[in-house]
């Protein structure tokens, strides 16, 4: 879905924002708001619309983005001197603006976010314990990162929170996995070994590894473009042009080549790195990856809809097995198979 702004007349280019929705409805196309208040002590508000990007400045520009369940504004900054998130400095990056979130264009104007649409299908697990409204911004503090009370979403083993690189002057996610009594440190490291070794365009970057002796915290590269599939299922047609589909599809087979070059066989999720046609994706989610992937497996893993044959047979017959490299080609022809259907 898409956003686009009008200019405030500041000095300088400044940040684009975009929003995008699951398939929920709603009585109005407004989702966000963002207040402000003039040199004249006047309080002025900008709304965010799906379908229509906002740019607050100079350089007007349109973005699109998706995601599950809910909203995410999108922020992109496109100025020389960044932008201040929090109190935290932003600079030539994007980054999610949640409700509440307070940015600042330096030299200039202030402006509160404020979301008219909550998000609808946000779980929150018991097993990751979540912050009190208390805690609004600051959650954990690892020193080059700052884990926020922002949920970005949750699985079955792990929760996902909104993180600051104050050194990088950037956002990041925080992968926390809670630690089982008497695990092996080592054993539990295995996701965060593969990503740190891995140096890739197309494959989402670690910063950094933590944990304590309940959890394990893994920094990674933001992505704030949402998922493959849903950016298919939210676009106007239902599906992509030949040509977008064909860019991703080069970009998919590049990053699974790098992978299978090193024995290692992904299984997972699609990211979009930032939002805009045509987006650079990203292979995360490394909690299923496999190395030494050329050899047999009977562990069978992965979303159904993409598993190859043997990899279906294997779930009713447990005791057969399938590789994990073929089976990642079966899935990225599944994945080309839906961008264009």
């Amino acid at each position: 879905m898409e956003a686009q702004t009008n200019s405030l007349g500041s000095t300088q280019p400044v940040p684009s924002f975009v929003s995008s929705r699951s398939q929920t409805s709603s009585r109005s196309d407004v989702c966000a708001k963002f207040v402000t208040t003039t040199a004249g002590g006047r309080t002025e508000a900008i709304t965010l619309s799906v379908g229509k990007p906002v740019t607050i400045g100079r350089n007007p520009a349109v973005w699109v983005q998706s995601s599950t369940g809910g909203i995410i504004v999108s922020c992109q900054d496109l100025s020389t001197n960044g932008l201040i998130l929090n109190g935290h400095k932003i600079r030539k990056a994007s980054a999610i603006v949640m409700h509440g979130d307070t940015f600042k264009i330096p030299a200039s104007q202030s402006f509160q976010c404020i979301l008219k649409w909550k998000h609808l299908h946000e779980r929150h697990e018991n097993h990751v314990p979540q912050p009190s409204p208390s805690q609004a911004q600051s959650y954990k503090d690892l020193g080059r990162f700052i884990i926020t009370s922002h949920c970005l979403g949750s699985g079955s083993y792990a929760t996902v929170q909104l993180a600051l690189d104050v050194t990088g002057h950037q956002q990041a996610a925080c992968k926390i996995i809670r630690r089982k009594e008497g695990s092996d440190l080592r054993k539990e490291m295995k996701e965060a070994t593969l990503l740190m070794n891995l140096d890739h365009p197309n494959i989402n970057r670690v910063y950094a590894v933590d944990s304590d002796p309940e959890f394990l915290y893994i920094m990674l590269e933001l992505c704030t473009g949402g998922d493959l599939f849903t950016y298919i299922t939210t676009h106007s047609r239902h599906r992509l042009c030949e040509g977008e589909a064909k860019y991703i599809m080069y970009q998919l087979l590049k990053a699974l080549k790098y992978l299978h070059d090193r024995m290692i066989s992904h299984r997972e999720n699609i990211l979009l790195f930032s939002p805009g046609p045509y987006p650079r994706i990203q292979i995360a989610d490394f909690g299923l990856a496999r190395p030494k992937a050329y050899q047999e497996t009977l562990h069978v893993c992965g979303t159904i809809s993409y598993l190859p044959p043997e990899g279906i047979l294997a779930l009713e017959h447990k005791h057969l097995g399938y590789v994990g490299m073929p089976a990642d080609c079966w899935s990225a022809g599944v994945t080309l198979f839906a961008m264009l259907t």
